[in-house]
């Protein structure tokens, strides 16, 4: 199984919105794919849920299932993560995540310990993370082997880059998860009619080089409209249409970028 963190601290990214999809392109293929939320405003979840409505109904189970915030008991976990269709299963976010800031630093290594005692059941495991820096992100970040970072064109969001890639860095360099690999800064409701937008896109190009993915996720409102489906399966028209091309293009770049 390999596992994609979508991370930034900075709330209003799409980090939800780049993991739903991401999830939906490896359902599509055919792949066993886990979904976890760790994330206690619980968008992710409320996809996943929406998914297994359509598909199995409600089976009156979910109060049996693994939660975000059980994964902290490490590899002592006994349920199971709900299963939402037959490729997909959800791991989703409850009200105690709120408690991981506080937790001691041990216990953000138990996510992955979780994650691994699950491993052989799926293919890929997609983590939405929490809009925050310190402990939610570190657990995050120690359980995932890539990081793909979504940002905003906005003055905020750019600033705050520097802390997260300062996260990203101790994670590597105290050795809580050395082969953490950052698979990039993805470029997220770019409009393309301001100049803000453009310029900032341009400077971090120039800045980060090929730290910025090549694909770009435009501001199209068919992206905006996409809670409980993938952008390509919701009501067509030009915006749909653009939207879906570009939200394929950097799921397939994501995809072979970690060799899925």
């Amino acid at each position: 199984m390999k596992t994609i963190a979508i991370a930034n601290q900075k709330g209003g990214v799409g980090k939800t919105t780049v993991a739903r999809n991401l999830a939906f392109f490896g359902i599509e293929r055919g792949l066993r794919v886990l979904c976890v939320d760790l994330d206690p405003q619980k968008n992710f979840s409320k996809t996943l849920r929406a998914l297994r409505e359509r598909t199995l109904g409600d089976q009156g189970d979910e109060l049996q299932s693994l939660t975000g915030s059980a994964l902290f008991d490490g590899d002592a976990i006994e349920l199971r993560p709900l299963v939402c269709s037959e490729n997909a299963a959800l791991v989703a976010a409850d009200r105690e995540l709120v408690d991981v800031a506080s937790r001691p630093l041990e216990d953000l290594h138990g996510p992955r310990a979780a994650l691994a005692k699950l491993a052989g059941d799926y293919d890929l495991c997609i983590i939405d993370t929490a809009p925050t820096l310190g402990n939610p992100l570190y657990a995050a970040l120690i359980a995932a082997d890539f990081v793909v970072c979504p940002c905003t064109m906005d003055q905020d969001a750019i600033d705050g880059l520097g802390d997260l890639f300062e996260d990203i860095a101790r994670v590597q360099q105290l050795d809580w998860n050395a082969d953490l690999v950052t698979l990039g800064l993805l470029a997220n409701r770019v409009n393309t009619r301001r100049a803000f937008d453009r310029n900032a896109l341009g400077q971090l190009r120039d800045e980060l080089g090929a730290v910025v993915m090549e694909g770009v996720l435009y501001d199209r409102a068919a992206t905006q409209y996409a809670k409980d489906r993938p952008v390509w399966r919701v009501q067509s028209g030009e915006s749909q249409i653009l939207a879906a091309r570009e939200m394929k293009t950097v799921c397939s770049q994501i995809f072979d970028k970690a060799a899925i």
